[in-house]
Formats: structure tokens, sequence, C-alpha cells
């Protein structure tokens, strides 16, 4: 127990010097000097998902806030290797930069999309890690929930043909496709409806705020579950180093230049 806790804060304080490194630029100089330079020019919003106030999942040494902020990191220093790309992200800190109120989950995603729409983003991308709630650690993998078919046709043909780019390097790097329990169909690419949240055009809403909300506002959005933190190997494998999530990272940024045919810079 005490060699866990001993891994456990090395591994916690390794990444906070090495994101003292990345945030050397500030979230509001970031934010100001991004501008689309070109009319044919990609702006990816990339979204970390959640920070310490509105918490992910936790488990053992797994804190997913941090680790999906890591893998941002690494996805746009990769994309930011293409040409005709500008990358933002939704926070560049640990901490929520739209307000720290526990209860303000539903704000915070919606100043995410805000910041999005404001960006001019032609895709916001949402990356997470997953979690089972019932400790199912047959749950594993990679999988990417994109827009259902309602509404904006054609979000959801994007969200498939980027989702499956973005896949296609995630199990290159050993994950596996997850089989989602709550909507089975064995590609990894998955919609969710709304119980009740309906569309102006009377069909069913995205169940997940960020997808709805951005197709509202018009910016196809995808959330991209990297793995499974309650899996020991997908926690292990993938989700224990800063070169793990670096891994994840640059996959993600492939995908994203696959989709786009984007090219290096010379």
């Amino acid at each position: 127990m005490k060699k866990s806790l001993k891994r456990g804060i090395s591994l916690i304080l390794g990444l906070s010097m090495a994101l003292a490194l990345f945030t050397a630029t500030t979230f509001e100089s970031e934010a100001k000097t991004k501008k689309i330079q070109a009319k044919n020019n990609i702006v990816v919003v990339l979204d970390a998902g959640h920070d310490t106030t509105h918490l992910g999942c936790h488990y053992e040494n797994f804190e997913e806030g941090l680790a999906n902020l890591y893998i941002a990191y690494y996805c746009k220093q990769e994309l930011e290797r293409y040409s005709g790309v500008t990358v933002q992200m939704t926070r560049y800190t640990l901490e929520c930069p739209y307000g720290a109120d526990p209860d303000s989950a539903n704000t915070c995603l919606k100043s995410r999309v805000d910041y999005a729409k404001n960006a001019k983003a032609d895709v916001l991308i949402s990356l997470h890690n997953d979690y089972d709630p019932d400790l199912d650690k047959s749950q594993s993998g990679s999988k990417v929930i994109i827009p259902n078919p309602n509404y904006k046709p054609q979000m959801y043909l994007q969200g498939t043909q980027l989702g499956q780019s973005i896949l296609s390097q995630l199990t290159a790097t050993g994950l596996t496709v997850n089989n989602w329990k709550l909507c089975p169909n064995g590609t990894g690419i998955v919609t969710r409806d709304s119980g009740s949240g309906k569309y102006p055009d009377g069909s069913a809403k995205d169940y997940y705020a960020l997808i709805n909300q951005s197709k509202s506002a018009g910016i196809p959005c995808i959330i991209v579950e990297h793995a499974f933190c309650t899996n020991d190997s997908d926690r292990l494998n993938h989700l224990s180093t800063p070169e793990q999530y670096q891994q994840l990272g640059i996959a993600d940024a492939t995908g994203i230049a696959n989709y786009y045919g984007l090219k290096l810079k010379k």
C-alpha cells in the first residue's frame, strides 16, 4: 500500500513538473494570439474533459482531469506540426477557467462550447477516459461518441468519419475497440439519445450536453474515450506515464490530420 502511494505521488509530482513547462504560455495569451490564418485553415478546438472543480473518474492512482489535459497538450503539440490548422484548447491548466463552482457543470460545458464558437471552430473534440461504475473489468478499450443522425445529419456523417480515423490510430497503440454496454454495436463509434430532450425539429437530442449544445451552435463535436481506468491492462499500459499520454495524444492528432488531409510542415 505504501509503495503504491509513493508511486502515485511520484507520478503526480512528475506530471505537475512537466505541466509547468507546458503552461509557460497562459490561457489568456493563447486565446488572444490564435487567429484564423486563411480561409482554408482548419480550426480545431480540443477540450480536455473535466478539471479540478468538475471531477472525472478517479481510480487507484489515476486522475482523469489531469490525464485528459496531458493528452490534449500532446495532441495539440503534434497537430501543430501540420500546415493548415490552428489548434486551441478550452482549458490550459488543471483549474476550470469558467468558474470554480462544483455545481456549475452545465455552465462550464456551455462555456466550452461558447469558446469553440468564438474561435470559429470547425470541430470541437473532447478528450476523455472512461470508468465503469460497476467496476466491470471486462470493459476496456477506446470508443468515440459522435452526434446522432437527428436534426443536422451531416454532423453524424462527419463524426463517423472523424471518429473512425481517430479510432484506427488508437487501436494501433494496442488498445481494443470498446463495445460499450450502454450502446453496443461493436464498432467503437456510438451515439446516445436523450430520453426527453428534443431538437427544434422534434427529434431526440443527443444525450451529452457538449454534443447537443455544439450541434445547436453549428459545430460538429465528438467525445473520444481513450481507455478505461477501471481496466487494469488499460490503466497500466496506456494511462500510467507521460509517455503513454503522449502516445495517445499523437494518435488523436494523426487521426485528425488524416481525416482533414493535412500535410506535415516542410
